[in-house]
């Protein structure tokens, strides 16, 4: 039975946005399915609402396709914004955990980026294509190297549906 990540708070929240499905099979997770907001839009594409935290190829503005069944299943056009992501370490005392989520927060405050996050230790960071992100990669490289976060962009793979080769 598939388990699913869910987007409580949504980077994008308006009176017509559609709840889709994205299979994580093909990144490696099984059985796990991550919910995607998404806008409307008159050609019958859907608008990337909410910042990915397991998809991989897919962020927030990007224009997608669903297939009859409301699964994502193609990147149509991309929105020209990007996805960082961190996942932070397991088991930390809370006085570190708190100063590495504390990090995120106050940098994507100060930087201007929106911030989501699953559960808390997972953030995901919206980075708009024409911004900087080197602040935020210097944090993510401090955290990684003294063993509190591991850290990626969400383009290391491009999307991928189900069933494909």
């Amino acid at each position: 039975m598939p388990k699913y990540i869910v987007h409580d708070d949504p980077a994008i929240i308006t009176d017509k946005q559609r709840i889709a499905m994205a299979d994580l099979e093909p990144f490696g997770f099984p059985e796990l399915w991550e919910q995607v907001w998404l806008g409307h839009r008159e050609d019958g594409l859907f608008v990337m609402q909410c910042i990915p935290f397991r998809l991989y190829g897919v962020n927030l503005f990007d224009v997608v396709r669903l297939d009859e069944d409301d699964m994502l299943v193609e990147v149509v056009r991309k929105g020209g914004h990007r996805t960082l992501r961190a996942l932070i370490e397991r088991g930390l005392d809370p006085a570190a955990h708190e100063a590495v989520t504390g990090g995120i927060v106050a940098l994507a405050q100060e930087e201007g980026f929106v911030l989501e996050w699953s559960g808390d230790r997972h953030a995901a960071i919206n980075i708009p294509g024409d911004r900087d992100s080197a602040s935020f990669e210097t944090f993510m490289r401090e955290q990684r190297a003294a063993g509190t976060l591991y850290w990626e962009w969400s383009d290391a793979r491009p999307f991928e549906a189900p069933g494909r080769e």
